[in-house]
């Protein structure tokens, strides 16, 4: 007797290949049968009429890292069919430091710095000695900001070569340990306070582990040629996979480009570069505030962006902010999304709002300004700076699907701010583009949320539907699913999933969430 068997269903199996009917059996955490289990008899059965089944989705782009410490359920992405994701993204991760730095490791990304720890290793340890759950699992990058910064702190200079090789030590032994890859978050302090060299040292060692390195770029508009062309070179340097995370034209000035930049990475792969790329189907992009700042005023994050506001260099951010926002129709695409729970009253308006409603002025660079000063740069902001154009070209060539988002409570009283809808739609947001826009067919549109994500990062026991791999299913509604998640209303739970299983644990059942919480940390194995 199986412990499950789902019937009736479509199998989709990841790989690409044609859809067939057959029925499904999971024992031991594994897919032990896939066929006609007309005869078979099993603990628990699943109807699946009417539904494609597919090898758990997996979010190739997330920020999940701690997510655990406020919410066990994961509903944001449960509800969208998401068993994994791949997270510690952007340079940001919840480790490594060296011991004498481990106090003063934080970041400028969301996280919770009382769970830094000194490697990947003692962070996965003490979350399972913790008591603490969460229902998907991860599988954690390392981030370059934070191993830089539990080097040498948040310094603009270049490492020294006896500094250099403490990184790659510790680097070292978070890949050894099952780390999967290394992110760089090089628009973001202190990653930007790299060289390529640098950059490029670290590449080799990742490449020992045939490891991941995803790279948000130093620019993704008016030079994003330039910071292709640095993420390309650390694949040539190495032979390591390189990887473009949310792959997206973000400037006005340069909306159309899409095909171009598509033709730089379709080169180099040509040339021979181990090169993908991950995006998320919406036009607004999300972080904090601070990234309209000049990169000079992050040294230390965001605390220093306050400090010279509040200094004698005030007028030289202010500046730089203008750059961004020197008119009221540039200032409408900045929407607040959170306020660090300083100042309620901005959520879910604009700057141009902020600034002539609530701060009665129209010089929108001062009233980010005081945004930065009275949330202590905690503001975080939706940027309305992609064209729909370029992201449904995008979308239509073979990239994978990442939300860079956060895996959330569905209850709106557990959720600070407005979160971007990407955390709640963006893999059913992907689906129905696709279904809509007839980007591609089903099976691509799925093979794209399964075997690409675990092929990018070395997967092997998962993203395919096939016997021996770990149990991870989702059984789905392709006429249905979508998201329901809007900029404004975005705490609402995608639809159109009917089952998910998790290592062969029903984590939903009949578009209801069960008790289960089955996520881990996963470790790559050597």
């Amino acid at each position: 007797m199986e412990e499950l068997i789902i019937r009736g269903g479509t199998v989709i199996d990841g790989t690409g290949a044609p859809r067939y009917k057959a029925d499904v059996a999971v024992s031991g955490g594994v897919i032990t049968a896939i066929g006609d289990l007309t005869g078979v008899k099993a603990a628990k059965e699943l109807d699946a009429a009417g539904c494609i089944v597919a090898p758990g989705f997996i979010d190739a782009h997330s920020h999940s890292d701690t997510a655990f410490l406020r919410d066990s359920s994961g509903a944001s992405k449960l509800f969208q069919g998401v068993t994994t994701e791949v997270s510690g993204q952007c340079g940001y991760s919840p480790f490594p430091a060296l011991p004498e730095r481990l106090e003063s490791s934080t970041s400028e990304l969301d996280g919770d710095d009382d769970w830094y720890c000194q490697s990947f290793d003692s962070f996965v340890k003490r979350f399972e000695a913790s008591g603490h759950q969460m229902a998907v699992n991860q599988a954690i990058l390392v981030g370059h900001g934070s191993l830089r910064a539990g080097t040498i702190g948040y310094e603009d200079r270049q490492v020294t070569p006896e500094e250099l090789e403490q990184m790659k030590a510790l680097l070292r032994k978070d890949l050894q340990d099952g780390a999967w890859g290394l992110s760089l978050g090089l628009e973001y302090s202190p990653g930007f306070f790299a060289s390529a060299d640098e950059l490029r040292e670290l590449g080799k060692v990742v490449k020992e582990f045939d490891g991941l390195i995803p790279c948000h770029m130093r620019n993704e508009g008016l030079e994003i040629d330039k910071a292709i062309e640095e993420v390309l070179s650390i694949g040539r340097a190495s032979g390591v996979h390189v990887h473009v995370a949310h792959l997206k034209v973000d400037n006005y000035k340069v909306h159309g480009r899409a095909p171009e930049v598509w033709a730089l990475l379709e080169k180099a792969r040509a040339e021979g570069v181990n090169v993908t790329a991950d995006m998320y189907p919406f036009i607004a992009s999300c972080t904090s505030l601070t990234i309209r700042c000049p990169q000079w005023s992050k040294e230390g994050g965001g605390a220093a962006v306050v400090d010279f506001l509040q200094g004698p260099r005030r007028q030289e951010v202010i500046e730089g902010i203008r750059t961004h926002y020197f008119n009221a129709e540039r200032a409408e695409t900045c929407l607040f999304n959170g306020d660090g729970g300083l100042w309620p009253e901005i959520v879910g308006k604009t700057l141009r709002y902020v600034a002539e409603e609530l701060l009665h002025t129209t010089d929108y660079a001062e009233a980010a300004a005081e945004v930065l000063i009275r949330t202590k740069a905690r503001a975080g902001c939706i940027f309305f700076v992609m064209s729909e154009e370029d992201m449904l070209y995008f979308l239509s060539k073979d990239v994978g699907i990442g939300s860079d988002g956060y895996a959330y409570s569905g209850d709106p009283e557990k959720v600070p701010g407005k979160p971007h809808p990407r955390s709640f739609a963006a893999i059913s947001e992907f689906l129905r583009r696709a279904r809509e826009h007839k980007l591609c067919d089903l099976e691509e549109a799925v093979r794209r949320i399964t075997s690409k994500g675990a092929d990018m990062i070395g997967l092997a026991d998962r993203g395919r539907l096939q016997v021996g791999k770990v149990a991870d299913i989702t059984v789905f509604d392709p006429e249905t699913v979508g998201p329901r998640a809007t900029y404004l209303d975005s705490i609402r739970l995608s639809q159109g999933v009917r089952h998910v299983v998790i290592a062969g644990g029903v984590a939903m059942e009949n578009g209801v969430q069960t008790d289960l919480r089955a996520g881990k940390f996963l470790r790559k194995q050597h």
